[in-house]
C-alpha cells in the first residue's frame, strides 16, 4: 500500500509541478486563474446572496439562500475535520523549491479544497433553484483547476472537494426537498 501511495503522490506532484510551471511562465494563465479562484473566496458567497436578492424572484432567492446556508452548516465542520485529520501539506509547502504559491491560502492544510467544495454547493444550489443548464458545472471545474495551477492544492484535494460539496448539497436536498 505504501508503494501505491508513493506512486499516486508522485503523479500528483508531477501534475502540480507542470500546471504551476505553466502559471509561472504565462501571465494570461496566471491572471485567468487568479480571477477564477477569487470567485470562490468566502466573501463572494455574501455577494452572490445579495445578487440573488436583487436580480431574481425574492422568494426563490430566500429559499436558495436558506438551502445554501444549511448545506454550508454541514460543509464547514466536515471540511475542518478532514483538514485536521489528514494534515496534508500544500504542494508549495512540500515542494517549495519547485512549486510556487500564487495566492495566499486560507489555512495551513491542503485536503480538501474548500474553494472547490464551497463553489460546488453554490453551483448545484443555483442550478436547482434557477433552472440553469449544466454549463454552470464548468465553474467548480475551473475553480479546482485554478487551485492546482496556483500551487495550493493537489488534484486529489480538489476531487475530495467536489465529493464534499456534492455530499453536503445532497444531504441538504434530503432534509429540505
Amino acid at each position: 500500500m505504501n508503494q501505491y501511495n508513493k506512486y499516486i503522490n508522485n503523479i500528483e506532484t508531477n501534475i502540480s509541478l507542470h500546471c504551476n510551471r505553466l502559471t509561472l511562465n504565462n501571465k494570461i494563465i496566471f491572471y485567468f486563474y487568479r480571477i477564477i479562484t477569487s470567485t470562490a473566496d468566502w466573501w463572494m458567497y455574501i455577494v452572490y446572496a445579495i445578487l440573488l436578492l436583487l436580480i431574481s424572484d425574492y422568494n426563490t432567492a430566500i429559499n436558495a439562500i436558506i438551502f445554501g446556508t444549511i448545506a454550508y452548516l454541514f460543509h464547514y465542520p466536515t471540511y475542518y475535520l478532514i483538514k485536521n485529520i489528514t494534515k496534508r501539506r500544500r504542494p508549495f509547502d512540500q515542494n517549495g523549491s519547485t512549486i510556487k504559491c500564487f495566492v495566499k491560502p486560507p489555512d495551513k492544510y491542503s485536503m480538501p479544497s474548500g474553494h472547490t467544495s464551497g463553489i460546488t454547493i453554490t453551483t448545484l444550489t443555483i442550478m436547482h433553484y434557477f433552472q440553469i443548464n449544466d454549463t454552470l458545472l464548468l465553474w467548480p471545474i475551473l475553480i479546482a483547476l485554478s487551485r492546482i495551477f496556483l500551487g495550493v492544492h493537489y488534484l486529489s484535494d480538489t476531487i475530495i472537494g467536489f465529493i464534499l460539496g456534492y455530499s453536503c448539497y445532497y444531504i441538504t436536498t434530503i432534509i429540505l426537498l
